[in-house]
C-alpha cells in the first residue's frame, strides 16, 4: 500500500483513476473519462477545461435551487461545527424541525416521517410500512416506471431496462399499465377511453384477491425517467376511489416531482388527492447533501405506537442533512420559486412545442411545470419509438444517446440519456426566460442528429 496522503491528483491520474477504479452508474464502464466538473453555480457549472455550460437538467431533477446557494452552504458550515450527526435514538433539533416542516408542506394530513437517505431508500421505507400497517405483501407497480436503485425499489421499476437484471425480491409485485395517452396500452383514445387505465386497476385488484391481499400501489405522480407521463385531470380521483374501495394504500413517489418541480409543492395537489404515504428526496434538499423522507397519514402514523416500527438506520435522521433542508426549504417561499416554476414551465413547454413544429423526429411534446419531455419517433404517423425498450442497456450508440452527446458538444446537459425515447427538459427553478430561449436554442441544434433517422 503506498502512502495515502501522497496518491497523485494531477489530471491524467485523475482520468486514469475513473476509468480503472470507479464505477459509473447505469452504463458500460467507459474507456474514457467523463468531463470533470470543478465548479458550478446558479443555473451553469464549470468543467475543467475552464468552459461553463448550462444545467438543463437540475443534474437529474435535483438541484432546484440552483447550485451552490449561498445560504445553504452557510447553513450546513454552521451545522457542522457544532454536531454533523449522531445516533438516531437520540434527538437532534436539525431532525424535529425537518419532520415538522414536511408535515406543514405536505398536502392533508401528512404528518409522521421517517428521515433517510435519498429516494430509494424512502420508496424502500414506504413499501415496508405498507406491508406492516396492512399485513399483506402485494405491491401494484406501473409499468415505464423507476423507483430506485435498491432492491425492492427496482424490483418495482417495471418496464424499465434497468431492472431487467434485478433478481425480484422485497415484495409481491403486480404490474399494471400507466395513463400513457400517446402510447395507450388499451388502443384507445382519451377522453372516450373513459380511463380504461383505472378500471383495469380496480379488475386486477380483484383479481389479486382484493382488499385481503393487495396492500398498496405505488406510481409518480409524473413519470419521470421513463417518458414524463403527465396523466388525465380525472386519473388520480378515479384512482383514489378504487383503491378506497378494496382499502389499498395509495403511496405517491415524488422524489422528483416534490418541492416545486410541476408549478405545485407537490404534484399531487395538482388534483387534490392526498396519497396515504408519500416519498421524496432530490429537491428536499436540492443536492447539497444526500437526504429523503417517507411521511404518511396521522392515523398510519399513529399505529406504531401500538405496533413495532420494523425499519430503521444508522444514519437516518442525519444531522447534517436534516440541517441542510431546514435551510433549504423555506427558500422556496421566499423566493417563490414555486410560481416561478409554474410560470416559466408554461413557457417552457410553448417552446417545446414550436421544436415539435420544426422537427420530425419529435413526436410529442408534454409536461408540468419545468418538467417537459420531447418524445422521439421514427415516424409521427406510426409513432415508431426512436429507441428500442432496450436500448439503454445495449451496447453502442443511439440516436437519443446522439443528441446527449452534441447537446455537451453545444455546452448543456438534459436528461437525453435517461431509458425510453423522451428528453427530459428539467432546469432549476430559478430559471429565466432568457436561459430557457438559450437552452431550447441549444436543444434546437441538437435535435438535427435525430432528425436524420426520422421518416
Amino acid at each position: 500500500m503506498i502512502d495515502l496522503k501522497s496518491i497523485a491528483s494531477n489530471k491524467e491520474d485523475l482520468d486514469r483513476y475513473e476509468v480503472e477504479n470507479n464505477f459509473q452508474s447505469w452504463s458500460y464502464q467507459p474507456d474514457q473519462s467523463p468531463a470533470r466538473v470543478v465548479s458550478a453555480k446558479g443555473v451553469r457549472f464549470t468543467t475543467e477545461d475552464g468552459r461553463q455550460r448550462l444545467d438543463f437538467s437540475s443534474c437529474f431533477v435535483s438541484h432546484n435551487i440552483g447550485h451552490q446557494d449561498p445560504r445553504v452552504v452557510d447553513a450546513i458550515c454552521e451545522q457542522a461545527r457544532m454536531l454533523t450527526s449522531f445516533a438516531p435514538s437520540m434527538s437532534t433539533k436539525p431532525r424535529a424541525m425537518l419532520v415538522k416542516m414536511l408535515a406543514e408542506i405536505t398536502p392533508g394530513d401528512l404528518s409522521r416521517s421517517f428521515i433517510s437517505l435519498g429516494g430509494t431508500e424512502a420508496n424502500e421505507a414506504a413499501i415496508k410500512i405498507c406491508h406492516q400497517y396492512t399485513g399483506k405483501r402485494k405491491i401494484i407497480t406501473r409499468y415505464r416506471t423507476y423507483h430506485g436503485g435498491t432492491a425492492t425499489s427496482m424490483s418495482l421499476s417495471s418496464g424499465d431496462a434497468r431492472s431487467w437484471a434485478q433478481v425480484m425480491g422485497g415484495t409481491e409485485k403486480i404490474q399494471v399499465p400507466q395513463p400513457y395517452c400517446y402510447r395507450c396500452m388499451f388502443g384507445q383514445s382519451y377522453p372516450a377511453c373513459e380511463l380504461q387505465c383505472v378500471k383495469y386497476v380496480d379488475d386486477v385488484i380483484e383479481l389479486e384477491g382484493g382488499g385481503d391481499k393487495v396492500a398498496g400501489i405505488i406510481f409518480e405522480p409524473v413519470t419521470g425517467a421513463n417518458g414524463i407521463i403527465v396523466p388525465p385531470a380525472e386519473y388520480f380521483p378515479r384512482l383514489k376511489e378504487v383503491c378506497d374501495k378494496h382499502g389499498v394504500l395509495m403511496i405517491a413517489d415524488e422524489v422528483m416531482t416534490g418541492f416545486g418541480r410541476t408549478g405545485r409543492w407537490f404534484a399531487m395537489n395538482h388534483w387534490d388527492v392526498v396519497p396515504d404515504i408519500m416519498t421524496m428526496a432530490k429537491g428536499m434538499t436540492c443536492g447539497y447533501l444526500p437526504l429523503g423522507a417517507t411521511i404518511v397519514r396521522k392515523h398510519i402514523g399513529d399505529k406504531f405506537k401500538e405496533q413495532f416500527f420494523s425499519h430503521g438506520a444508522t444514519y437516518a435522521g442525519h444531522a447534517l442533512g436534516c440541517a441542510t433542508a431546514v435551510a433549504l426549504i423555506p427558500i422556496y417561499q421566499s423566493d417563490n420559486l414555486v410560481e416561478n416554476s409554474q410560470k416559466m414551465g408554461a413557457y417552457l413547454l410553448e417552446k417545446a412545442r414550436e421544436l415539435q413544429e420544426k422537427h420530425p423526429c419529435v413526436g410529442d411534446v408534454r409536461g408540468l411545470g419545468l418538467f417537459v419531455g420531447l418524445e422521439l419517433v421514427k415516424n409521427r404517423k406510426t409513432r415508431e419509438p426512436m429507441v428500442p425498450v432496450g436500448g439503454k442497456i445495449r451496447p453502442g450508440m443511439n440516436p437519443k444517446l446522439e443528441v446527449a452527446k452534441k447537446l455537451g458538444e453545444l455546452g448543456m446537459m438534459a436528461m437525453a440519456a435517461n431509458p425510453g425515447n423522451v428528453i427530459a427538459m428539467a432546469p432549476p427553478l430559478i430559471i429565466t426566460k432568457d436561459e430557457i430561449d438559450e437552452g431550447v436554442a441549444i436543444m434546437d441544434q441538437a435535435l438535427e442528429v435525430a432528425d436524420v433517422y426520422a421518416e
